[in-house]
């Protein structure tokens, strides 16, 4: 499914869950029997639509693997070279949603985007260490379902779903003098949870743990300064990407009655 198609469906899916909070919270003040939302049962509806932003840690396991086409050109000696390393930094964004109550459970949906400034660079592993491996996740956007269960003021919720992020590859032959980059976008998957507190009517404060894969498969990697680029337009690189982060929420919740 193309990145086009995700986030449109994604945008349907968090205005309908507005719609139904909307409705249902109206269905309630009008009387209909069935799903009871009221303020004075639960202290707090979280019923609406919600935007905000977050800031935190992040840390990562990033796994390279080189295919035997890259040195045809590049010279190393080394056929099939893996590396792994651990880039960690700061993370922060935005986010928006929707929410649907119903008694204490409540139901959503999340869309997200990140900065990240996750860079680093290592050498490669073999002897002599002629190559140095450097990898940038530049951004991560997310979609995902949100089930949660409040008591009062605190809502506790667990989340998953798609994501994507913007990645740049750099693979460096210091003997030759060479240098190869990619950047591209890679898609994977997304879970976490977390806590918030309705600390006023509409103000809501939380923290959450996110955990994250994204695949870069086959990646061809180009070399402006090598004849006939690196490994003759063949995929040489792939990697994935394993990213965990803790971020402190701040988000204000639009209210049906708002």
């Amino acid at each position: 499914m193309g990145k086009a198609r995700v986030i449109a469906h994604a945008v349907l899916v968090v205005a309908l869950a507005g719609t139904l909070a909307f409705k249902a919270r109206h269905a309630n003040a009008d009387g209909i029997p069935g799903v009871v939302l009221t303020a004075s049962q639960h202290v707090t509806d979280w019923s609406g639509i919600y935007i905000g932003g977050r800031v935190g840690g992040a840390w990562s396991d990033v796994d390279w693997t080189q295919n035997a086409n890259y040195f045809t050109t590049l010279n190393a000696t080394v056929v099939g070279t893996n590396s792994s390393f651990s880039p960690s930094g700061v993370a922060g964004g935005v986010f928006g949603g929707a929410n649907l109550q119903l008694g204490q459970w409540i139901f959503g949906a999340e869309l997200s985007y990140s900065g990240t400034d996750l860079s680093t660079a290592t050498a490669s592993p073999f002897f002599p260490a002629i190559d140095t491996f450097t990898t940038e996740l530049n951004w991560l956007a997310t979609v995902e379902g949100r089930l949660g269960y409040s008591w009062n003021r605190t809502l506790v919720f667990v989340k998953g779903g798609w994501a994507g992020g913007d990645v740049k590859m750099e693979l460096t032959d210091n003997a030759a003098g060479i240098t190869a980059s990619t950047t591209t976008f890679a898609d994977g998957w997304t879970i976490g949870g977390g806590v918030e507190y309705a600390h006023w009517d509409s103000v809501i404060l939380g923290l959450e743990y996110d955990y994250t894969t994204l695949n870069v498969g086959g990646a061809t990697v180009g070399c402006p300064t090598c004849p006939s680029g690196v490994g003759g337009g063949v995929p040489v690189i792939s990697s994935d990407i394993h990213v965990s982060s803790v971020m402190a929420r701040l988000s204000y919740l639009f209210r049906p009655e708002d």
